[in-house]
């Protein structure tokens, strides 16, 4: 989705340079002088400031759409922030800190063997996502309850930011080592 978006604004951005540099040529009169395109009486535009500042805009408009094309298309992993402002000035957050805020809250509930997180951001607030590995015979929806509600509180308590979800993935049942007895 993301490619198609940058190659649709590349092509606006090329076909609106195209524009803007027709209009500017055209007022500029280069265009009278080729004897097929004569039948467009291009001569009236010769002169007139108004097409060539036109030309111009659009010409801009046209090299911001490729310059703008190519932001944002790639961004490293954990390597946003959340951002808020105070009276003395600006608090950053980074989304590493973010993820071992949520790794220090999983520690607290029993049952949980392994924890992956990932940090995104919405409209309405952070998105965590989550991969545990739980331990045996722990009735699933209830730990993963209890570690949403656990996560989110604790986050929003430390950080201030608002957590709109805690998505969990239980990736796998933790298998306990099996001691064997040596006879």
């Amino acid at each position: 989705m993301e490619t198609g978006r940058r190659i649709l604004m590349i092509v606006l951005g090329i076909l609106a340079l195209l524009a803007g540099l027709f209009l500017i040529l055209m007022t500029l009169g280069v265009f009278n002088e080729i004897p097929f395109l004569s039948a467009f009486n291009f001569a009236n535009y010769a002169g007139d400031l108004n097409y060539t500042a036109l030309g111009f805009v659009i010409l801009i408009i046209g090299v911001l759409l490729i310059a703008f094309s190519g932001t944002g298309a790639k961004k490293k992993e954990g390597g946003g922030s959340i951002i808020s402002f105070t009276e003395v000035g600006e608090i950053r957050i980074s989304f590493k800190a973010i993820e071992n805020m949520v790794l220090s809250a999983s520690r607290k509930i029993k049952g949980i063997r392994e924890v992956s997180t990932r940090i995104g951001s919405a409209e309405q607030g952070l998105v965590i996502y989550m991969r545990i590995k739980v331990m045996p015979d722990i009735p699933i929806p209830g730990l993963v309850a209890e570690l949403q509600s656990v996560v989110r509180e604790y986050v929003q308590e430390i950080s201030g930011s608002n957590v709109s979800e805690v998505k969990v993935l239980v990736e796998n049942i933790a298998q306990e080592k099996i001691q064997k007895s040596v006879r």
